[in-house]
């Protein structure tokens, strides 16, 4: 134990230093949950991207990258990709789509879901905390376009952004799985196609009802339209209470979840209640309790 915190105090001194290998490695400690001191946390702003596959997520967070790394500022982004089945990890290579951010000014980093609902993984907060710790001015975090399960997300960003397409059936989806509840602002991408304008009307108006609703900005990524626009409502925006707590029993219920994933009782529970020689009562009661009955 002694040895692993002094090998990641090792790297984060390099990382803070500028190493990026010793990034990599200090990450992919946090990514599996070794052990490492707790850091100091810096006033990271966080961003939360999410939204249905084909929006133009990358692209949009490429190109915010790249405006806010122009004007001095350290840039992470986290893309959370899908994972195999098989070895846990990530599937896609979102860092071929980044275009137009330098690399030798922002971090990209691809992280597995590791068959997260949430599209994030666990490890995904330890690793901001990580970022936090060695001073990055923003960190971006993109998820998989899972839909329903996005919540997770607020667990980890101060804010959320919902990235929309001109096809008003997303927003209506998103409005049904309750994802509008967690977004600060949709970013109404693709504002460069024919009908984007007439979308995000569509889409404005369906939340005008609605009290606290987040603002809606057009803005093409590909031309760079409107960019300047979304990028002062992102750094003007303040979550309402009620989303704020939201966020805080997200982020508590995904603590406690990973802390019961980690006792040793937590994959023979698992096994009994496969094979269902427990109920699925017993199997928790056998991991909250921790009592070592398999």
């Amino acid at each position: 134990m002694e040895m692993a915190m002094n090998f990641s105090e090792t790297l984060f001194d390099s990382a803070i230093g500028g190493d990026r290998r010793a990034l990599a490695k200090l990450l992919t400690i946090a990514e599996e949950g070794g052990s490492m001191r707790a850091y100091d946390k810096k006033s990271s702003w966080i961003l939360g991207v999410t939204g249905p596959p084909g929006a133009g997520k990358s692209t949009l967070i490429d190109r915010l990258a790249s405006n806010w790394s122009e004007k001095g500022e350290s840039i992470a982004i986290l893309a959370v990709d899908p994972s195999s089945p098989v070895s846990g990890g990530a599937l896609l290579g979102d860092r071929a789509r980044m275009v137009f951010s330098d690399p030798s000014k922002v971090y990209f980093r691809s992280v597995s879901s590791r068959g997260s609902s949430g599209g994030i993984s666990n490890g995904v907060r330890r690793m901001v905390e990580v970022l936090q710790g060695l001073g990055w001015d923003r960190i971006l975090i993109e998820t998989v376009g899972a839909g329903q399960g996005e919540f997770a997300i607020a667990s980890v960003a101060d804010r959320v952004m919902l990235v929309e397409g001109p096809d008003r059936g997303d927003i209506i989806q998103a409005e049904k799985a309750g994802i509008l509840e967690i977004a600060d602002i949709i970013a109404c991408n693709k504002s460069d196609l024919p009908g984007s304008q007439e979308s995000a009307n569509s889409i404005k108006e369906g939340l005008s009802f609605s009290e606290g609703a987040p603002e809606v900005i057009s803005v093409s990524a590909l031309k760079g339209s409107g960019l300047d626009d979304l990028v002062d409502r992102l750094d003007q925006i303040t979550p309402n209470p009620d989303r704020l707590l939201m966020r805080s029993a997200i982020l508590l219920d995904s603590i406690l979840a990973d802390r019961m994933r980690r006792r040793p009782s937590y994959e023979g529970a698992m096994q009994a209640m496969a094979s269902r020689t427990i109920k699925p009562d017993e199997a928790a009661d056998m991991v909250e309790f921790d009592d070592g009955r398999i």
